[in-house]
């Protein structure tokens, strides 16, 4: 062990002047869009040989999946697991004159490669993958990973290539190729006319990954070293007979099996589809209304939802869960929460604590702030070098930085003790391996630290006294300067979380779970539910409004047509139960000044006047709403412009109404978190009116459990309006509309509604090729799984058996 830590050492020594370099482009890029240059420098390396293919030791026991294509925003993606290894891999499924983008991504250290097939003499190129040929390898030395097929239609020329953390590799396709750091260089490995082997070796100095291709079917490559070494080689793939396709074989493999010498490796255990789910009672099947609706929905889990529970199961392990891939293929608290909390109704025990544990594990012991993100593996060498931490080596790195985050394990782990009280001491008593203390030691830390970051506002009710971001510009979901308006006091933090945690907290108190002397989060839970909402208020005339739209159509390229009826929602069925009679009819805006909220304030306290989709974080998380911010939640869930609602989804953000007409292009369709749609925000409002219309005794078919689960839930004041609660179920009528016309993304992460004159609708855009930023969406996204333990509450079918007859319509399959 001692020579291992001097060898690391030794490592770190020799690139400490490196961890300085942070290039604007890589070597060789020329100034080039992202694909037409290889990205790394290039040095002869003799040691460089390829591991021998003596099997060795196993890198992962998981449940077995292999499953493909999943088609989103122009790639194919594909997934193979078995005791060997996990991997994602992705390839463009277009056909143009422009890069052919092969990505292997894996769990494991979050590890990836990438290389942009480049069409020789402006050809066209396409790739595919020949799924059958995809297998896993384990050679000597612990080196694993994934082999398979890839069948060219033209001449390729390797372009930009990235070898190392899948971080390096997000880095640079979101920074549309500006952003990459010298250090993650690769050297040419052993080559000949039929075979080349890229090489990386790890800033840990003990990890190798290899990156190689070798000509299967006519065609040959061809390597071309530069003699300088800081320039990348020329590798080409050609064909030899031009009218057919070529066929390369691809493997790609490293020997990550540890952290530092001093840090023990948690191999990752993945969970079957089948182990996530709670066991069935009453397989009958049938509607909602001939059998329980739990057991409905888990029936339809296990025999209708195709490789939907595969997809969830990819990003499921013993030990925690991932975000969702290709890019986040790692652990995220606040995705993992929210996920949780979706799934809570259907998920078994075994799967819901692997997600609580890896949360409360990650816990800051002195602080009790919560994990946003892990890095791990090659980068987190980066990221702890640049910290200055080389003895770390690549020593797992913890991101405190997101303040959403903090408040939403109480509610969650409260509601599972509910449901699961005979687990509750046992999970308590646990010992955490990933940073010292008891699970309730921890969890006691997250609990004072929820309590004082609420005390100034529950003593005194102000602006000032709001939870502020902690890491400003970022802290919430929406985690960007613009994504919140530049905004210091989010809507869903203040509004939503905070009152949840303390009542959470008085929750775990009543139920023996904490120490009594908590109880009184209760009270202070009652002050933030009454008060903080109030803060976001904006209140609006209908003339305003009005005349707001009509710019706002004009701004944003629309049609009038969209301010009327249904909008792009028109060709909806029976229109009268989702609210409008005839064409010229408007929603929600009547005679009287109309209120929305928020959705966040400035440092000042003035509101960023943008209508936005975190309503739902109070329908989900709130259990005593004020009449106000119901009738905000009708308003919200009107067509788009006039509210979130598209024929391809629900948008998150719409600054029709923001007196700061600049906030038009900041939450545009091309922006990350601006008028697009998440699907998992789509399933939060969705849950969230679910359960406040249970609260009210209505929307019976959609409850898994009991509305009233939640501390000191009763019948909300607004149950008695019935011209609210009625408005309110023509809203959640238009919401599973939209969800419906966006069946086919349902549960990827984001995508950008398009829309098109000519029909008056809207279709599916490809944000990642539409943002200037590049930032694109994955194809499986953990917390858009939650739909799976929902039901539509206009036919009472599981979302599970997709929408209409078909199940293919809601997995896009």
């Amino acid at each position: 062990m001692v020579a291992a830590v001097l060898l690391a050492l030794a490592t770190y020594a020799g690139i400490a002047s490196a961890w300085k370099v942070h290039d604007n482009a890589p070597f060789g890029n020329g100034g080039n869009p992202p694909g037409y240059a290889v990205a790394a420098s290039v040095e002869s390396s003799p040691s460089a040989t390829g591991p021998s293919t003596t099997p060795s030791t196993a890198a992962n026991s998981s449940s077995a999946l292999n499953f493909g294509p999943i088609n989103f925003a122009g790639y194919n993606n594909y997934v193979y697991r078995d005791d060997i290894t996990a991997a994602q891999i992705v390839v463009s499924d277009t056909t143009a004159s422009k890069p052919v983008r092969f990505i292997t991504a894996f769990p494991n250290g979050n590890t990836g490669a990438l290389v942009y097939f480049v069409p020789a003499d402006n050809q066209t190129l396409g790739a595919e993958l020949n799924a059958a040929t995809v297998t896993s390898v384990r050679q000597e030395f612990n080196q694993s990973g994934i082999t398979g097929q890839l069948s060219l239609n033209g001449d390729a020329t390797f372009g930009v290539t990235l070898i190392g953390g899948v971080r390096t590799l997000r880095d640079y396709v979101e920074s549309g190729g500006t952003v990459f750091h010298s250090i993650f260089n690769y050297t040419l490995g052993p080559y000949n006319d039929s075979s080349v082997t890229l090489v990386r070796h790890w800033i840990n100095g003990t990890t190798v990954q290899y990156f190689s291709f070798s000509a299967i079917d006519n065609c040959a490559i061809t390597v071309t070293p530069n003699e300088n070494v800081t320039i990348p080689p020329e590798i080409i793939i050609k064909r030899n007979d031009s009218s057919q396709n070529a066929t390369v074989s691809f493997t790609s493999i490293f020997n990550f099996t540890g952290t530092t010498p001093a840090t023990t490796h948690v191999p990752l255990e993945g969970l079957s589809a089948d182990s996530l789910f709670l066991p069935t009672t009453n397989s009958t099947g049938g509607t909602a209304t001939t059998s329980s609706n739990l057991d409905l929905v888990l029936n339809a889990i296990r025999t209708s939802a195709g490789t939907i529970t595969e997809q969830l199961a990819f990003l499921s392990y013993e030990s925690e869960s991932l975000a969702g891939g290709w890019r986040f293929l790692t652990y995220f608290g606040r995705d993992t929460l929210l996920a949780l909390r979706l799934l809570i109704s259907v998920f078994s025990p075994e799967a819901s604590e692997a997600i609580l544990a890896a949360v409360i594990q990650r816990t800051n012991a002195t602080s009790g702030e919560l994990c946003h993100e892990e890095t791990i593996g090659d980068y987190a060498s980066f990221v702890n070098g640049n910290a200055g931490l080389y003895a770390s080596g690549n020593e797992a790195s913890y991101a405190y930085s997101m303040v959403d985050t903090d408040f939403l394990l109480l509610p969650t782990l409260a509601d599972y003790f509910q449901q699961h009280p005979d687990r509750a001491s046992s999970f308590l008593q646990r010992n955490s391996t990933l940073v010292p203390g008891t699970f309730i030691e921890l969890l006691e830390a997250n609990i004072n630290h929820v309590l004082n970051l609420s005390a100034a506002f529950t003593a005194n009710p102000s602006v000032a006294n709001l939870v502020d971001l902690r890491s400003y510009p970022v802290g919430d979901w929406r985690d960007s300067n613009a994504g919140l308006g530049w905004g210091h006091y989010a809507f869903d933090v203040n509004c939503a979380l905070v009152p949840a945690a303390l009542r959470a907290i008085g929750q775990l108190a009543a139920d023996g779970h904490i120490p009594s002397t908590y109880a009184n989060a209760s009270s202070a839970a009652q002050v933030w539910e009454a008060k903080a909402c109030d803060m976001f208020a904006v209140t609006i005339a209908p003339d305003v409004a009005a005349a707001s739209l009509d710019n706002y159509v004009t701004v944003a390229n629309l049609s009038t047509s969209q301010l009327y009826g249904g909008g792009s929602l028109n060709g909806s069925t029976n229109a009268t139960a989702l609210g409008w009679s005839d064409p010229s009819q408007t929603i929600g805006l009547g005679s009287n000044s109309s209120t929305f909220y928020a959705l966040s304030l400035l440092a000042n306290g003035s509101a960023v006047e943008v209508l936005h989709s975190d309503l739902g974080f109070a329908l989900l998380y709130g259990v005593d709403l004020s009449p106000s911010l119901m009738w905000a939640v009708v308003q919200a869930l009107q067509p788009y412009p006039r509210g979130l609602l598209t024929n391809v989804g629900m948008v998150v953000a719409n600054a029709a109404y923001d007196n700061n007409r600049t906030a038009i292009d900041t939450f545009s369709n091309l922006a990350y978190h601006g008028a697009v749609s998440w699907s998992w925000q789509q399933g939060l409002m969705a849950e969230g009116i679910s359960k406040q219309l249970g609260l009210c005794g209505l929307s019976p078919s959609t409850q898994l459990v009991a509305s009233n689960s939640s501390a000191n839930a009763t019948n909300p004041a607004w149950c008695a309006d019935t011209t609210l609660t009625s408005a309110l179920e023509q809203a959640q009528a238009r919401l599973w509309a939209s969800i419906e016309g966006s069946a086919s993304e349902l549960y990827t992460e984001v995508w950008s509604p398009v829309f098109a004159n000519a029909t008056g609708t809207f279709t599916v855009g490809d944000l990642g090729a539409l943002s200037p930023e590049g930032t694109e969406g994955d194809a499986v996204q953990l917390w858009s799984y939650g739909f799976l333990a929902m039901i539509d509450p206009r036919t009472g079918k599981p979302v599970a058996e997709g929408f209409g007859t078909s199940a293919t319509n809601a997995t896009g399959q």
